[in-house]
């Protein structure tokens, strides 16, 4: 059966297609194949079913089953790593909500809720291929492993990615390059002649992008780098503690961009403890993803695209799919906004 036929797909469709049991696609939908010791090669045909045939879950049915037949109810999910800054998933929920209020109906309502997973275990979030909970989902701050599963699967309800570029995904992300070119640059002119890019050891394809696009920016225009300081965690206790140890073997350096600003908060607390003060000693620019950046001390300079402008285009993209007036996966780029403040 086409994707355009009028006709529903439904899990006896797949079932007949494949030539498996409707329980054994119910399992692949509820991704609970591996309890269930399907084999890896039904599973993958399945899954290429469900792509082919263009599954979509009954929402709609369920909603009518729960006894609510008078209001159309809709599951929004924002689906999130442990390991993100909790303000970053706070400002994405305030954000989302704003959304939903504006869209709320007493015919028509929306439920939004947050499900974390482990980095690279992505797949192992209940439910995640079923749709049994969702109408629409927000996929943020995943790592490669979990890129690579997405690419592997579709998942049959709308979807926007946040900050990295997947086929056959509609993402928003910030414009590839530019805000790692723009600290470069900005630490050039303030003139920094060792200046170091500061990531987490995990890093996303955001952060990553930034670091590679900040050093090939200063090896470019004949400057620089003097390498990639790399902090444990995001927090800014791990960003001082790399900085501190960083300072005690490389005294010269003057500069540091930090892929996300609460490493930065870390860069300005070892800066201090050594005895340097910010900029006169050493420039510092953020990303601006913490919205206290103009309460640090001195304020960060920032390079980065508008966390909520990011946030209110993927809202948009989300219901546009949602509501099926766009069908194609979309790619949607942010640019970077430079704020000039005290730390440079």
């Amino acid at each position: 059966m086409a994707r355009g036929s009028q006709r529903p797909v439904t899990v006896h469709t797949i079932a007949r297609h494949v030539g498996v049991s409707p329980a054994a696609v119910s399992t692949v939908l509820a991704n609970r194949h591996e309890e269930r010791r399907l084999a890896p090669a039904t599973v993958e045909r399945i899954r290429q079913a469900v792509r082919e045939l263009g599954y979509v879950p009954n929402v709609a049915a369920r909603r009518l089953r729960a006894h609510d037949p008078g209001v159309h109810s809709m599951d929004l999910g924002i689906l999130t790593t442990f390991e993100a800054p909790l303000f970053l998933v706070s400002r994405t929920l305030r954000q989302v909500q704003r959304a939903v209020d504006a869209r709320s109906a007493p015919d028509r309502r929306f439920s939004v809720s947050i499900d974390m997973f482990h980095a690279g275990r992505l797949r192992e979030l209940p439910g995640l291929l079923s749709a049994s909970r969702f109408n629409g989902v927000i996929i943020s701050n995943t790592t490669p492993e979990d890129d690579a599963f997405l690419r592997s699967i579709s998942l049959p309800y709308a979807v926007v990615v946040q900050g990295r570029r997947l086929a056959n995904y509609s993402c928003v992300l910030e414009t590839p390059g530019a805000g790692g070119c723009q600290a470069a640059e900005i630490l050039r002119r303030a003139g920094c002649r060792q200046p170091v890019v500061l990531t987490p050891a995990l890093l996303t394809e955001t952060t990553a992008d930034r670091a590679e696009a900040f050093v090939a920016a200063l090896e470019a225009t004949g400057g620089r780098a003097t390498g990639r300081l790399v902090a444990d965690g995001f927090t800014p206790a791990s960003g001082a503690a790399a900085v501190r140890a960083h300072l005690a073997t490389h005294p010269g350096c003057d500069g540091i961009f930090a892929v996300t600003d609460t490493l930065a908060l870390g860069a300005y607390q070892a800066i201090k403890a050594a005895g340097r003060r910010v900029p006169a000693d050493m420039a510092v620019i953020g990303v601006g993803d913490h919205e206290h950046g103009d309460f640090f001390d001195p304020p960060l300079t920032c390079v980065g695209p508008s966390y909520d402008r990011v946030v209110e285009e993927i809202v948009a993209l989300l219901f546009r799919l949602m509501s099926r007036r766009r069908e194609s996966p979309a790619e949607v780029f942010v640019p970077p906004e430079v704020t000039l403040r005290g730390s440079t």
